[in-house]
């Protein structure tokens, strides 16, 4: 957890100067409390900071809560909820893919038979896979390492030495447990507050909804640990000039020497690349968990809870 850095440490301006301001009497106040209303006070600070887009609406509900301290922590604990917790996968889960590899679906086809092939967005997360593995070149995006199917691509018989794994299809945004596809009341009203404050963000939450978490935008195909980082926002992407075109970031306590630095994502007319806003905000989303605090925050929640008697 790091302090919110000094007005005069940062860049801003006018209106979010203001906002910003608001913050740091917000975590100086916080000093005499708890660490839980420290953190609140800095998720929203480094929410002014790292937010990828639309401020003006952080900013709007920063200002409606009139300085009141009481109203301004219930509204850093709104982000936490909303905004964090959905995007971080609880550390101690194990992850639900089989590390089994799967009987390829697709033993004679090459891989501009597939793309031919392909004219809609996936609807499950089998076919989200399928298409992820083809448009990625059947590569982790991450480190370049070969999925075991490309073993069963005939131009890709000259990689067929080099060490294979068994890789998993990661969305950037997550699926089922937070977006409308549910039946059980709780769960729908959290989705629905989970895509109301990504719409906050001026993200189109249409795009998200029900089945359509599995298009590609959404979706990158990655090595099982990497994957597993990603979602627990230990390992992010940011964008660079270059279009489609990212560095690799990570937490101290994230440390993999198979990573690239750069990823460059492919795309082809029916096969998008991961779309820069949902990059933009997961990024966005791991910086803000990292030095606010919020990360640890929440995996010491989840153990507390996951130690409850059942």
């Amino acid at each position: 957890m790091t302090a919110l850095p000094k007005a005069t440490e940062t860049q801003l301006t006018g209106n979010v100067l203001s906002a910003y301001n608001v913050c740091l009497e917000l975590e100086e106040i916080a000093e005499d409390k708890t660490e839980k209303e420290r953190i609140q006070a800095r998720v929203l600070g480094y929410l002014i900071i790292h937010a990828p887009n639309a401020v003006s609406e952080l900013l709007r509900v920063i200002h409606s809560c009139n300085n009141e301290p009481d109203k301004l922590f219930k509204l850093g604990e709104c982000f936490i909820n909303y905004f964090i917790r959905p995007f971080k996968k609880f550390k101690g889960r194990t992850p639900a893919s089989s590390s089994r590899p799967s009987r390829p679906s697709f033993d004679k086809s090459t891989k501009k038979n597939l793309l031919d092939k392909i004219t809609e967005a996936p609807k499950d997360h089998k076919e989200a896979k399928r298409q992820a593995l083809i448009r990625d070149g059947f590569r982790c995006v991450a480190t370049g390492m070969y999925d075991s199917k490309a073993l069963q691509v005939p131009e890709l018989a000259e990689e067929r030495k080099a060490n294979l794994i068994n890789t998993e299809c990661a969305h950037i945004v997550p699926q089922s447990t937070y977006f409308n596809v549910s039946t059980d009341s709780d769960k729908r009203d959290y989705s629905a507050s989970v895509l109301a404050v990504l719409q906050r963000f001026g993200y189109d939450v249409q795009n998200l909804n029900g089945e359509k978490v599995h298009s590609l935008f959404n979706d990158m195909t990655m090595d099982r640990n990497v994957h597993d980082a990603f979602d627990r926002l230990d390992l992010w992407l940011e964008a660079i000039q270059t279009q489609d075109c990212y560095v690799t970031k990570t937490t101290p306590s994230f440390s993999f020497e198979l990573l690239k630095k750069k990823i460059t994502f492919a795309s082809a007319p029916n096969l998008p690349a991961p779309s820069p806003e949902l990059l933009a905000l997961h990024a966005a989303c791991a910086k803000v968990a990292h030095l606010s605090g919020a990360g640890a925050y929440i995996d010491e929640l989840d153990e507390d809870t996951d130690d409850l008697p059942v």
